[in-house]
């Protein structure tokens, strides 16, 4: 999620280093024996290069801890950090402050915890919100010197909200916690900035008994301040995902996953207007959309993956979208066995892969990160490693 403009959302955001020319597809081996499965939630851009945000785990899935990836500008690993929470369950989102530091929004034991970490990947502090019953950070975006956190808290036993916390962007410190409507039953599914200086939560409202929900949406003042609040966006009751972007001129793009018969699945995009009315929508057949990317050329890339098949097997591989801004699609490519890791080795299976965070360069250029699935070195048993995916601005990797 990653100078920048005054006001972004770090993970999906232009930003002014050097840039990374090369395409290509790129993915690092975990190194720590015990920690040998890794999933993406951010991405950062440093001095150095790059920062990615996994939660990683045992070959068991069990245990989950931070794990902190540098990339230099070339796209080499440079170092790889693990950080353990007690109790932690899992990890959602960071942010560079202006002194350097970092600042990781993890969940652990059913509370969110802040760690700051310093520039070379080193503890600091933990510090746990202990204001809230039960509260999960969902993620973040940056408002000027505000970094805005949107989590869901229990306020009763299946009774939630939707809260806003503001962080100050400068070293971290907790500014202000606000409940976000005074509805229950609602919560959080993602947080976007937008160029006025406002941010968009979307989430979901359950009915009584939490048995359904539709999705909700609110634009929010930086001082927390309610600005519109729009439910019910026309949406089939089977969505089970959904995220959001907004565009230079406030535009708000909202996806969500979608089950068809027989088990296909397919991405809805609905394009709204910067007061939540709806525009246009389209349907992107074979595709599962992750998140959301507005680029500065006036696009929209949607990231995720798609079902491969091929005579062995049924795997996902990495995929994404990129449409223009009334949602024509431009490019839709999808990772192949041509592709590495498979093309690196002869497998007996295919590798699978999903893409989960990305960010756009200054050159145009566009990282997109998650993990692949593929066999451990030397052995049958399989690992969840980290995979980078580098297009230019045509969607073109190789």
């Amino acid at each position: 999620m990653k100078g920048v403009k005054p006001i972004m959302l770090l993970s999906a955001t232009l930003l002014t280093i050097s840039a990374l020319a090369q395409q290509g597809v790129f993915y690092y081996v975990n190194t720590n024996a015990e920690y040998v499965n890794s999933k993406t939630a951010d991405i950062l851009l440093n001095d150095n290069g790059m920062v990615v945000l996994n939660e990683c785990s045992n070959s068991k899935y069990e245990k989950p801890a931070i794990q902190l990836i540098e990339l230099n500008s070339s796209f080499v690993k440079t170092s790889e950090n693990i950080i353990s929470v007690d109790g932690m369950e899992s990890v959602k989102c960071f942010a560079k402050y202006d002194d350097g530091n970092y600042g990781i929004y993890a969940n652990a034991e059913q509370d969110p915890v802040v760690l700051n970490i310093s520039k070379a990947y080193k503890e600091l502090s933990q510090n746990k919100l202990t204001d809230q019953q039960y509260e999960l950070f969902i993620g973040k975006a940056l408002i000027g010197k505000q970094i805005m956190v949107a989590s869901t808290m229990s306020e009763s036993k299946g009774k939630y909200a939707i809260v806003l916390t503001s962080f100050d962007a400068a070293n971290g410190e907790k500014q202000w916690t606000k409940k976000v409507s005074s509805e229950t039953n609602e919560s959080a599914d993602a947080i976007v900035a937008d160029e006025a200086g406002n941010v968009v939560i979307l989430g979901r409202k359950y009915n009584d008994n939490a048995t359904e929900y539709i999705p909700i949406l609110y634009k929010i003042e930086a001082n927390g301040n309610l600005v519109w609040k729009k439910s019910g966006v026309d949406m089939p009751s089977n969505f089970y995902s959904q995220s959001i972007i907004v565009s230079t001129n406030g535009d708000i793009y909202y996806s969500c996953g979608l089950t068809q018969r027989a088990g296909a699945l397919q991405t809805k995009v609905i394009k709204l207007d910067a007061n939540g009315n709806s525009k246009r929508t389209i349907n992107i057949n074979e595709f599962t959309g992750n998140g959301a990317l507005w680029l500065s050329s006036g696009k929209l890339l949607l990231y995720g993956s798609k079902f491969h098949t091929d005579t062995k097997q049924v795997v996902t591989k990495g995929s994404f979208v990129i449409l223009d801004s009334d949602l024509n699609i431009l490019s839709n490519k999808s990772l192949s066995t041509n592709d590495k890791p498979d093309s690196d080795f002869n497998y007996s299976t295919t590798s699978s892969s999903d893409l989960q965070a990305a960010v756009e360069l200054s050159s145009g250029s566009v990282v997109m990160v998650g993990k692949v699935t593929m066999p451990q070195a030397g052995g049958s048993d399989k690992q969840n490693n980290t995979i980078v995916v580098v297009v230019d601005a045509y969607g073109n990797y190789k």
